[in-house]
């Protein structure tokens, strides 16, 4: 009865340290990844506020700065959602920490009792000198052996009792030092989340200024709009018959590879297997792809969209605009080749990278630091972003398969 009441208490031991160790470790990666979220949001607002606080030297406001004020406050809003799903998640954590911590001392009042009642129950079997008769009364030496190994194990009992007790002891010591330091982190988390509301209100404030300072020059900034939308179309259709003379070159580089092997060059393939094996890279890093830029934002996405602020005005892009600060560099995000050097007015330099079938384009840079046909490597620095007058840097970045025009935000990686 007792090798079984034994080894029940070591069962429901076992057992509830499982417990309280696997609901613990859930609990810590669940704010561990939740900590993480907040400091990555961290970082992008930080570098979104350097960008505004760049711009925003300009004593006069342009719709640069209210896209960047716009993306600031969606970066502290997203901030402040990510604070308070680490508050709750505290809270939770403290709910369990404080009910881990009652069935320890439970766990701790109930171990002290049993051991008590062993060591009364072990001293009045001394005394009585029942022990001695329990193991001389047996029927043979085997009994014997085996009721002096039972009591023995009535010892070790006592002496696993009270290790027990001691090793509860330090858990529940160790439980209220890991309770109030969590509670001192939320405590510093809800600090952190009024400052961020209070700034959510600065900024909004600020962004209502500009839009008002805007609309009283709305004329004016249509013809900019306008005007910069001509030198996007120069800049598309540029890139477009650099890329169908780039496609032409290498049909003719083909075709020039399979005369006298293949009397029938329409079943040939367009591209030579170098460009074939090329390209099959490129595609496998799809959605994997480093940024062109090490900081910065997607102001602009891919594709048709309604200008943010003036009715009736549709934007296309090609690819997608990425605002970062001034003087920062641009890299290339896979290896290639220069393709080809393309100067549009307003939008300063293009780089046009070959790779394979597949194109990625690099434009709005001040300076350039390649030669075309240079082989590029992944990472290789390509130019400078150009800086505007107002203030702005942006870099247009767009993704082709031959003449087809792709999404470069499928291509690179999340941030």
């Amino acid at each position: 009865m007792k090798n079984q009441a034994f080894r029940n208490f070591i069962s429901r031991l076992i057992l509830a340290l499982f417990f309280f160790t696997a609901v613990g470790s859930i609990h810590a990666q669940s704010r561990k990844q939740l900590e993480a979220k907040r400091k990555r949001v961290e970082r992008e607002l930080a570098r979104s506020q350097k960008i505004l606080k760049t711009t925003t030297r300009k004593k006069k406001a342009t719709l640069h700065q209210l896209t960047t004020i716009k993306k600031v406050i969606q970066q502290r809003e997203e901030l402040i959602r990510s604070i308070q799903a680490e508050i709750i998640a505290t809270e939770k954590e403290v709910e369990y920490r404080t009910k881990q911590l009652d069935t320890l001392k439970t766990e701790l009042e109930n171990a002290k009792a049993k051991l008590n009642q062993t060591v009364i129950k072990a001293y009045k079997t001394r005394k009585s000198g029942r022990e001695i008769a329990f193991v001389f009364s047996s029927d043979n030496l085997r009994q014997a052996i085996r009721r002096w190994k039972y009591l023995r194990k009535l010892s070790d009992y006592r002496q696993y009792q009270i290790a027990e007790i001691s090793d509860q002891q330090q858990k529940i010591s160790n439980a209220i030092t890991l309770l109030n330091r969590i509670k001192q982190e939320k405590i510093i988390l809800l600090g952190n989340r009024e400052s961020e509301k209070k700034n959510l209100q600065g900024d909004i404030k600020t962004k209502e200024s500009m839009v008002s300072e805007l609309a009283a020059k709305e004329d004016d900034l249509l013809k900019q709009i306008r005007a910069k939308q001509r030198q996007m179309a120069q800049l598309n259709s540029a890139i477009k018959k650099a890329i169908e003379k780039e496609i032409a070159a290498e049909k003719r580089r083909q075709a020039r590879r399979n005369k006298g092997k293949n009397n029938n060059n329409n079943s040939a393939s367009a591209i030579t297997p170098e460009a074939k094996k090329l390209s099959d890279q490129f595609e496998k890093n799809a959605g994997g792809l480093p940024w062109p830029l090490k900081t910065g934002f997607i102001s602009q996405s891919f594709g048709t969209h309604q200008h943010p602020e003036f009715k009736g005005i549709q934007i296309q892009n090609n690819g997608i605009d990425i605002t970062t600060n001034k003087g920062n560099t641009v890299k290339a995000v896979f290896n290639g080749t220069v393709s080809s050097i393309l100067s549009i007015p307003g939008q300063g330099e293009a780089v046009l990278l070959n790779h394979g079938e597949y194109f990625t384009v690099y434009s709005r840079l001040e300076t350039v630091s390649v030669n075309k046909g240079q082989i590029i490597k992944t990472g290789d620095v390509l130019g400078k972003v150009m800086t505007d007058n107002d203030g702005k840097t942006i870099l247009q970045f767009q993704v082709w398969k031959g003449q087809n025009k792709l999404n470069p935000q499928s291509w690179i990686k999340s941030r």
